[in-house]
């Protein structure tokens, strides 16, 4: 895919040519590992030329701050006032992996303020963040694809082992280890980072096999004793409300992939994830093939995504009460969740 706003491209070579412009890259609120990777791979692709950073609106999983340079995030809760300073002299903020203002959390109000340059790179549907320049496609595997493209068309010598193996963390966490939402030039891409000499099996081995005792012990115990599977729907729930997350010393990032899971059973072709947390109520969801599972979350739980995968919110109900809830309307919605694969 080609950037298709030349604009975007001048813009970008204009910054690095001044190296008194300042750069701020934002990934969502709760990153995960395209938001992360994505935001890693943008900061070492302008770290040559400008100063820049990276502010997360919250902390991201530890399994994900063995790349390089992730110590030097910086946590907005915990470093208010210096990150508004840097938002504030900002030439220009990229917006990573989302779409939306509100999913800048409470980041949000600070970029409104700034005078910077606004571009928001996204693979999500329907984007509505009010910014100057978009780079937007929801047909590419995630946004760290995007990224890799955006580079590419700026300046293809930049790469490094660095800027690979974070593109890398994303593509391979927003596929599932290439499960699903791949095409043909997604390989394509993960080939030509491989020629970097990036580690493929120390990345696998520090994002999916790097995690803690108590985040096992919370899969367990969500499989054996939270999961609720509803044969005739082909769906399987899972629900945790706030005091199981603590009774098992829950962290950031422990409850990645755990959505996934039971779409490996028999017959099983969607699942959804509801997590209390924050003084809401979260809820993820996976489906098989042609299974529209986003529209469930758009219509009901003010969320969105993709056609196989998306996310709400709940923010009146309980767990719970929010798992009664989500059975009646997957029973209104059988139509839904029983298209033919």
């Amino acid at each position: 895919m080609k950037i298709p706003n030349t604009e975007i491209v001048q813009l970008i070579k204009d910054i690095q040519n001044n190296k008194s412009k300042k750069v701020v890259i934002i990934p969502h609120v709760n990153p995960d590992g395209d938001a992360i990777g994505s935001s890693m791979a943008l900061l070492h692709f302008f770290s040559e030329s400008n100063n820049v950073k990276v502010i997360a609106p919250s902390s991201f999983p530890e399994f994900l701050k063995w790349l390089p340079n992730a110590n030097e995030v910086l946590d907005y809760k915990l470093n208010t006032t210096e990150s508004d300073a840097l938002i504030e002299e900002a030439s220009l903020i990229i917006i990573a992996d989302h779409n939306a203002a509100d999913r800048s959390g409470d980041i949000e109000d600070a970029i409104a303020k700034s005078g910077a340059v606004k571009l928001m790179i996204d693979h999500h549907p329907e984007p509505s963040y009010p910014v100057d320049y978009q780079i937007s496609c929801i047909s590419v595997s995630s946004t760290a694809e995007l990224v890799y493209n955006f580079i590419s068309e700026i300046n293809t010598s930049a790469f490094n082992v660095k800027i690979a193996s974070a593109i890398y963390v994303g593509i391979m966490t927003d596929t599932g280890n290439f499960m699903h939402n791949v095409h043909p030039d997604t390989f394509k891409i993960v080939s030509d980072l491989m020629e970097y000499k990036i580690d493929r099996d120390y990345i696998y081995n520090q994002v999916f096999n790097n995690y803690s005792l108590g985040r096992m012990r919370l899969l367990g115990y969500a499989l054996s004793d939270k999961m609720e599977v509803i044969e005739s729907l082909g769906t399987a729930i899972i629900s945790l409300n706030k005091e199981e997350l603590e009774r098992f010393n829950y962290q950031v990032g422990d409850t990645e992939g755990f959505v996934n899971m039971p779409l490996a059973i028999q017959g099983v072709n969607a699942s959804i994830l509801v997590m209390e947390r924050d003084g809401e109520v979260k809820l993820s969801f996976r489906s098989k093939g042609d299974i529209a599972i986003n529209t469930i979350a758009k219509k009901y739980f003010g969320g969105g995504g993709h056609k196989n995968a998306a996310g709400g919110v709940e923010k009146v109900l309980s767990a719970d009460e929010t798992v009664k809830k989500l059975e009646e309307i997957l029973l209104d919605n059988k139509e839904i969740l029983t298209n033919q694969l």
